[in-house]
């Protein structure tokens, strides 16, 4: 019913403090979730942007290999030594010989 004006009120400042602190709470975990989410994305960019690096890089290697392959070809050899008119010829696999290179003497330093 009616309270007597001699009671004094309750105070509120309680609960405004407490709504307070819960809207602080609210407010910094959703900032926090955005920067976290905001990084994981950034990350995941960068996670993209690496994995089409490698793929760039694998497709570079092929490349080589097949020019590589290309220029070691023995045919391909043959034909080019054949149009270039140059003074090669084939040497039978028993006439060749495997030959080490001397090994150099070791410098000799002199301190005075």
């Amino acid at each position: 019913m009616n309270r007597r004006r001699s009671e004094p009120q309750r105070s509120n400042f309680p609960l405004f403090l407490a709504l307070a602190i819960f809207a602080l709470v609210g407010v910094t975990g959703g900032a926090m979730h955005a920067i976290y989410r905001n990084g994981q994305i950034k990350l995941e960019r960068q996670i993209t942007d690496a994995r089409k690096r490698i793929e760039g890089y694998r497709s570079d290697i092929q490349l080589i290999q097949v020019r590589k392959e290309r220029l070691l070809d023995r045919y391909e050899i043959r034909d080019q030594i054949a149009r270039f008119d140059l003074p090669l010829v084939d040497v039978p696999h028993g006439q060749m010989e495997k030959v080490r290179p001397e090994p150099e003497p070791m410098p000799v330093v002199l301190r005075p």
